[in-house]
């Protein structure tokens, strides 16, 4: 069934709540350099000049490169149903600059989720650009650009699945610090090497489990039914809503009135109601979009710790 969904406040929290993998769970420390110890999938981002660096390998390995000045975006795939995908897996290696689309890259599907860490390293000094200014990468959360469920389930080619057929393609919000209908502001977790000195990147792994976390409604796309130009636009907002819930009697759907209108949808069955839940849980196929902004960075090393097998001791 097609559904759009909006995405609501980004969440940096980590959570040690979840069940046992395997009957067992793995207590790990934090690390000296930020990173927490045990089992995990690693990520390396290059930063890449563009008119030198030749991008020639795009599958394979746990490397993949972006433009080390400007925006490149990245691909996060995950379905729930590809049991075969056991480690971190690049599809795309290279970012638009090089090869005209973005890095993807698949992640087993946990059913708990991952804690991800990220650290930004190399030298901190913007020299060849931006003489005397620090290196700095930028991750921006982008609307989930591909949601769909396995209605077939004797469809035996579903988990090779990383698109969704455009009947099941869902149009979703972004993940934002603004709130849960807030579009146009977008939620962003900076790295920055201002602070240290001497350039021997002594920066420490920050946690950004919160960028891969959604709060919000997930709802029928047959509710989708207006926008802006009074057709449906692919999002679920005060213009899908009658102004039968207009109490104001202004003619304009007030941000409590979509409230309301959005309670009533869940207790109909329309629209269900998530909090602090993992991206990939909305569906079978979950691809997420995320924008990398760099400004002289030349490597960000993300790790992934799958929650069900990791305990974190103070």
């Amino acid at each position: 069934m097609k559904r759009a969904i909006i995405l609501g406040t980004l969440l940096v929290i980590l959570s040690i709540a979840g069940s046992a993998m395997a009957g067992k769970r793995l207590d790990v420390m934090v690390m000296s350099n930020g990173y927490p110890s045990g089992p995990h999938y690693n990520l390396n981002i290059h930063g890449k000049d563009i008119g030198t660096f030749s991008c020639g390998s795009t599958e394979g390995g746990s490397s993949v490169f972006v433009a080390e000045y400007g925006t490149s975006s990245i691909e996060y795939v995950w379905n729930k149903k590809a049991w075969f995908v056991t480690g971190l897996t690049v599809l795309d290696a290279c970012a638009e600059p090089f090869d005209g689309d973005p890095v993807r890259v698949q992640l087993p599907y946990e059913t708990e989720g991952y804690y991800v860490f990220a650290r930004l390293r190399g030298k901190p000094n913007n020299s060849s650009v931006n003489p005397g200014e620090p290196s700095s990468i930028v991750l921006v959360p982008n609307p989930v650009l591909k949601v769909c469920n396995d209605t077939d389930p004797e469809n035996p080619d579903f988990p090779y699945y990383t698109e969704c057929p455009d009947s099941s393609l869902m149009a979703l919000g972004l993940v934002t610090t603004q709130g849960v209908y807030e579009i146009t502001q977008t939620g962003f977790f900076r790295f920055d090497e201002a602070s240290q000195s001497k350039g021997k990147g002594k920066a420490k792994a920050e946690d950004i489990t919160g960028l891969f976390k959604w709060t919000g409604y997930v709802c029928q796309g047959s509710l989708d039914t207006s926008g802006p130009e009074g057709v449906p636009d692919g999002v679920i907002n005060e213009y899908d809503v009658p102004l039968t819930y207009d109490v104001n009697v202004n003619e304009v759907i007030d941000p409590s009135e979509l409230d309301a209108w959005l309670a009533d949808q869940v207790i109909s069955g329309g629209c269900t109601y998530e909090e602090d839940r993992w991206i990939w849980d909305i569906a079978d196929l979950v691809v997420q979009g995320q924008d990398i902004i760099n400004d002289g960075a030349k490597l960000l090393k993300i790790r992934w710790y799958p929650v069900s097998t990791t305990d974190f001791i103070p």
